[in-house]
């Protein structure tokens, strides 16, 4: 029997073959060659792992040009992406979301926790159609959405009121915490969403992302491979973000995992990494 695959696999399996030949295995964040295989699945497609940085990639890996057109035109992730009716977006808001995948309340109670509080300016980067956003801007922040599929950015700004922007140098400096959540991985360069994040912070501002858990000792789960592919070239690790982290300039990192309680929790399926954009002390 025969498995059928969606085109959009189609398309990328028949891509990923035709990378075969030339695959760069040096490290898409650090540029070390001193990379090693971890998994192989599909025939055409490996996980690798930098001695260096420690992250964990995709190879064939993407070059940022093929990664923007396929944002803007192929990817498809369900109520990530598929935008609502104004029926059921206006059922999405008076619920706040709750008891959908979207519900941000958990982000909202961490941002609180490592004192990011109601009245800060926060920067969505990767927010889609608006639904975090939102909901951050009624627990009381003030939010600036960034999203580059147009479509989406679109419905964000008309629908739900978020303020769009396209380029960082109008908000350089007078953001208090940047946030991110399900971004990273998607990333052929990870190194960007920091550099951003340095562009738009006021000193001590806060880097808090949220991702799928690449932590090693998670490996032996059923479904870690699941986490990384076509959609998701990147599989961040603690020691992977720490090393970026570092490299950037910030400092004071953190991490933990879902459920986000009072304990420190390292193997749940989110991982969630925090730093701080710390300026020397004048002596």
């Amino acid at each position: 029997m025969f498995r059928r695959y969606r085109p959009g696999k189609i398309r990328y399996i028949l891509w990923a073959l035709s990378q075969l030949p030339r695959a760069d295995t040096s490290c898409p964040n650090c540029g070390d060659q001193r990379t090693s295989q971890v998994k192989r699945k599909a025939l055409v497609t490996a996980l690798y792992e930098c001695e260096q940085c420690r992250l964990l990639f995709r190879v064939p890996k993407d070059a940022p040009d093929n990664n923007a057109t396929f944002y803007q035109d192929q990817y498809t992730e369900g109520f990530t992406t598929e935008l609502p009716s104004d029926e059921r977006l206006l059922e999405l808001m008076n619920s706040h979301f709750a008891g959908t995948e979207k519900d941000f309340s958990d982000y909202i109670n961490v941002l609180r926790s490592l004192g990011v509080t109601p009245g800060k300016v926060m920067v969505d980067f990767g927010a889609s159609w608006g639904y975090g956003s939102w909901q951050l801007r009624e627990a009381g922040y003030t939010v600036y959405s960034h999203e580059i599929g147009k479509r989406r950015a679109e419905f964000a700004k008309q629908k739900l009121g978020c303020t769009l922007i396209e380029h960082f140098d109008e908000i350089a400096g007078s953001i208090d915490c940047f946030f991110s959540a399900h971004v990273i991985e998607h990333l052929p360069d990870p190194k960007y969403i920091w550099s951003v994040a340095r562009k738009v912070l006021k000193p001590n501002g806060h880097v808090v992302l949220f991702m799928p858990n690449g932590n090693p000792v998670r490996r032996s789960k059923p479904g870690y491979h699941h986490l990384w592919g076509e959609v998701h070239p990147l599989l961040l690790t603690p020691e992977s973000l720490r090393y970026m982290a570092s490299q950037a300039g910030f400092s004071d990192t953190d991490y933990r995992s879902s459920p986000y309680g009072t304990k420190r929790y390292v193997d749940g399926d989110e991982l969630m990494f925090t730093a701080c954009r710390r300026t020397p002390e004048r002596p």
